[in-house]
């Protein structure tokens, strides 16, 4: 008699405890501020700060210019735009998980000294920005297709490059298999997942500690509803293999404990364009500007110089 009752409330805390971890993931997701400094002593980048700290100082000194995109689903979302008079190239710049534009402050004063024009969105449900839930990059990925178009107007005649940490380089290769996407020159992917549920199931299995089942089955049910996306339906693996087109440069840290190397190194395996893999071996996430600095900017150096240039030159994987 009482065996039915149990099993009903067993599987009702479950359902609860999943909305829970749901809404604690994705509902408007804190971010972690490095501008701030108690933010940074206790950040993972906090033994970069030497490094950090003159970056984030020139990126507040920069005359940012307050932009904006409608999404598809009504959603206004929020960016800084740095215009370059007669730059050739605007990089847009999409930061990850956690994360805020400002983070990616040491590319972005790179970028400006090599006279890029620069446009950092605000990914959705993040600062600014309007939306309810941050989708890991399925939503994102849409969001990303207006960002293109709105980088082309602000800085007419400018060939547009995406650059995307974690999350953000996820939504950047994730956006060249959408319909009609708009043209670009190139993808810089620093930390890519292979997909939402994936990187789920890593964080869960590695960070956490935990048993996935059924934990990881209701947030991607609930993924399902809030993000109108089957989060266990958007492997990049099978995205990236349509791509013949824009040539791409995936670069990842071996020493990654968030997103395992292995997930860059297959989505590049699967890529059908030009592309170069860049391992760090001694970066952590989304870290190796910073811990292997002089050899990412030369592999970005190189890589952009190769695949601006008119025509072309096809950059080849080591």
């Amino acid at each position: 008699m009482w065996l039915p009752i149990v099993v009903i409330i067993i599987v009702l805390l479950f359902f609860f405890l999943g909305w829970f971890f749901f809404q604690k993931a994705f509902h408007r997701p804190r971010a972690k501020d490095l501008s701030d400094e108690n933010v940074l002593l206790t950040s993972d980048l906090f033994g970069y700060t030497p490094a950090l700290k003159p970056a984030l100082t020139w990126f507040r000194q920069q005359a940012w210019e307050d932009v904006s995109v409608t999404a598809r689903d009504g959603a206004e979302l929020r960016g800084l735009f740095l215009p370059r008079k007669g730059a050739k190239v605007c990089l847009i710049m999409q930061h990850g998980y956690g994360s805020l534009p400002q983070d990616l402050c040491v590319v972005a004063q790179w970028a400006s000294k090599r006279k890029y024009a620069l446009l950092l969105p605000y990914m959705r449900a993040y600062g600014p920005s309007g939306g309810e839930y941050c989708s890991l990059g399925l939503l994102e990925a849409e969001d990303c297709l207006r960002w293109i178009r709105e980088a082309a107007e602000l800085q007419e005649g400018a060939k547009v490059v995406l650059y995307g940490a974690d999350m953000g380089a996820y939504s950047s290769l994730r956006a060249l298999g959408l319909p009609d996407a708009p043209e670009i020159a190139a993808v810089i992917s620093d930390g890519a997942y292979t997909g939402p549920k994936e990187l789920l199931r890593h964080t869960m299995k590695n960070q956490m500690r935990m048993r996935v089942f059924p934990l990881l089955q209701l947030l991607c049910l609930y993924g399902r509803l809030m993000w109108k996306h089957w989060p266990g339906g958007a492997d990049l693996r099978l995205t990236i293999k349509e791509n013949k087109k824009v040539p791409v440069l995936f670069i990842h840290g071996r020493q990654d404990l968030r997103v395992p190397s292995s997930m860059t190194e297959e989505i590049a395996k699967a890529c059908a364009s030009a592309k170069v893999t860049y391992i760090a071996e001694d970066a952590g996430h989304a870290a190796t500007a910073l811990a292997d600095s002089k050899t990412y900017f030369a592999e970005l150096e190189a890589f952009l110089d190769a695949v601006l240039t008119n025509p072309p030159i096809s950059p080849k994987t080591p």
